[in-house]
């Protein structure tokens, strides 16, 4: 019987010496976001992550697909840090004040990667499903936090609502809020939080109107 052999100590340095780099490219590029400068030069890009501009090749296929990467890593950082469910139970004050707080958060922390896919996007298909794929699953949850204030409308209004609450809580309003008009983080969510309960006043008032 053959004794087993020992793994190469210098595959496995490189390996290892391969993997710091790919993980020093990708968080260069995440930096570079989050200043607002999303479209970094391969040279602009080694240059920070201290390694050749031949490894960012070597290691990333070509731009678009270390954007795709970078992209993927940032979303699994927005899901560890702000996806927790709002208890449906709560009464509609403790939940919205919950939802609002949670999403404003997310929100802020996403800006200058929205930013930054909005440029891109129409260049990359990766990136816009990747937006699309978020928005979608943003939307979802507001359909889920709202769902009881959502049944209580008839069919053929429970899409307006659902609609109307999900351009309340979006990233574009949140925008608007926050750099438009210059409001400080509590103001936006105050708004957001202003706007939310007057649509829902508004569509369960519409409601009880129509029934009487």
């Amino acid at each position: 019987m053959n004794p087993k052999r020992s793994p190469d100590p210098k595959l496995d340095g490189r390996k290892a010496r391969s993997q710091r780099s790919r993980e020093a490219v990708v968080q260069a590029v995440l930096a570079f976001v989050r200043e607002g400068k999303p479209r970094p030069s391969a040279t602009q890009i080694a240059r920070r992550a201290k390694v050749s501009r031949r490894v960012v090749f070597n290691q990333f296929k070509d731009m678009e697909r270390l954007r795709a990467i970078c992209l993927a890593r940032f979303a699994q950082e927005e899901n560890a840090k702000f996806w927790r469910p709002v208890p449906p139970g709560l009464a509609l004050p403790e939940r919205l004040q919950a939802f609002v707080r949670a999403r404003s958060a997310r929100l802020e922390f996403v800006t200058p990667f929205r930013r930054s896919s909005l440029m891109l996007a129409p260049r990359s298909p990766r990136i816009t499903e990747a937006v699309r794929a978020a928005a979608a699953r943003a939307h979802a949850e507001v359909k889920a936090v709202f769902d009881s204030e959502i049944r209580q409308l008839a069919p053929a209004r429970q899409g307006r609502l659902t609609t109307l609450l999900i351009a309340a809580c979006s990233w574009p309003l949140w925008d608007l809020l926050r750099h438009d008009l210059n409001l400080s983080q509590r103001r936006a969510r105050e708004a957001m939080t202003a706007m939310v309960a007057a649509v829902i006043e508004r569509e369960l008032k519409v409601q009880g109107d129509i029934a009487r």
